[in-house]
């Protein structure tokens, strides 16, 4: 064991802060993701939220046990997940959508564009 350790006590709690992206139509939602989070100075964040409709989107998917990748348009997100990261000048992570409807979609997005005022709610600490 060493002699010295440093140790540090926090006493108030970090707290998550919240922000949130609003796209207009035809926005490519990954590229705005890490546009997003370069403005804001975020380097890693959560998906916590999604509220509205994508224009189009690929997502990969397993059905069965069969990995797929399933094309949709105008669906709207049910709920959504995910985890980012910037580094090096690229996008990591991944987002995961759920879609309403008949036959709901859940996969993960490999490209999608967003229809007028769709949002998404990322949380990070400061």
């Amino acid at each position: 064991m060493p002699k010295n350790i440093d140790s540090v006590v926090i006493k108030e709690p970090l707290r998550k802060q919240v922000l949130t992206l609003e796209f207009d139509e035809g926005d490519d939602i990954l590229s705005c993701i890490k546009q997003g989070m370069e403005q804001n100075k975020i380097r890693e964040c959560d998906v916590v939220d999604a509220d509205g409709a994508l224009t189009t989107a690929t997502v990969n998917a397993m059905e069965g046990s069969k990995f797929k990748k399933i094309e949709f348009s105008n669906l709207k997100i049910m709920r959504s997940s995910g985890h980012f990261k910037v580094g090096g000048g690229d996008l990591w992570g991944s987002l995961h959508v759920f879609t309403e409807g008949r036959k709901p979609i859940s996969g993960t997005v490999v490209k999608a564009k967003a229809s007028q005022g769709f949002k998404l709610k990322l949380s990070f600490l400061p």
